[in-house]
């Protein structure tokens, strides 16, 4: 069937990319494949708060031509999907599901998600969760929502948290509060400038599950277009190191 282009709802074409769409928990999920010729390392790629698949483009770039293969969710209530934002509540099982239709389509060699902030938090709870990854890199993610609320020096998240988080929600989305026993191996990425999720929240949680940590001094909470190299680098460096000479 023939998708149809709804100004405003569909995501944008872009250069070098394949529209994807994938069925996540009972909504559709919208995206994009940057492909290698052949089964590769794959890197999923997961959003911030307010933005959409296109927004990782940077990295997806970045990764396939270093010979990953590359694909980019928007994730539901977020433009190019389906359903309605929660927060983590649902995310985990839309990963799960659209992970499944990935893996049918994308050759891949090995699956590692790779969020920034929102994205970075959601990659955290699918792998708290079981869902069957070989890594993760969280990229200024928020790991303990308490603490976040408590901390950040944005009002907005506040606000946000306030509105849609449930009661239970702030432990059980809250994924330093499942260290114990962690098994799929991290990479967490901290800006040293970062006001909106501070940058314990990745060291801690790092040090908790005895995973990867990268400090970046000069990045706040959303890295521009010099942070993004060097946050592939280690992305590879950790998790497809074959692909680090090329």
């Amino acid at each position: 069937m023939r998708s149809v282009m709804v100004p405003g709802l569909t995501l944008p074409p872009l250069a070098g990319a394949e529209r994807l769409e994938v069925s996540g928990h009972g909504v559709r999920l919208g995206g994009y494949v940057w492909p290698q010729p052949q089964a590769a390392p794959l890197f999923v790629l997961l959003h911030g708060y307010g933005q959409d698949a296109a927004a990782m483009v940077r990295p997806a770039v970045a990764l396939q031509a270093r010979g990953a293969a590359v694909v980019s969710l928007s994730m539901r209530g977020w433009r190019g999907s389906g359903g309605c934002d929660d927060y983590g509540r649902s995310h985990p099982a839309d990963l799960r599901a659209a992970l499944g239709d990935v893996r049918a389509r994308v050759p891949a060699s090995s699956v590692v998600l790779l969020g920034f902030s929102m994205g970075g938090l959601m990659a955290l709870l699918a792998a708290r969760q079981g869902v069957p990854l070989d890594g993760v890199v969280a990229v200024s993610a928020p790991t303990d929502l308490r603490r976040v609320y408590e901390t950040t020096g944005y009002r907005g998240l506040r606000r946000y948290y306030d509105a849609v988080l449930t009661p239970e929600q702030w432990v059980s989305c809250s994924p330093a509060r499942f260290t114990r026993g962690w098994r799929v191996p991290t990479l967490n990425v901290v800006g040293l400038r970062d006001t909106i999720c501070p940058p314990w929240e990745g060291q801690s949680f790092a040090a908790a599950v005895r995973g990867g940590l990268l400090e970046v001094p000069d990045m706040g909470h959303e890295p521009g277009p010099d942070h993004w190299p060097v946050i592939v680098e280690a992305a590879l460096a950790r998790f497809a190191p074959a692909l680090v000479q090329r």
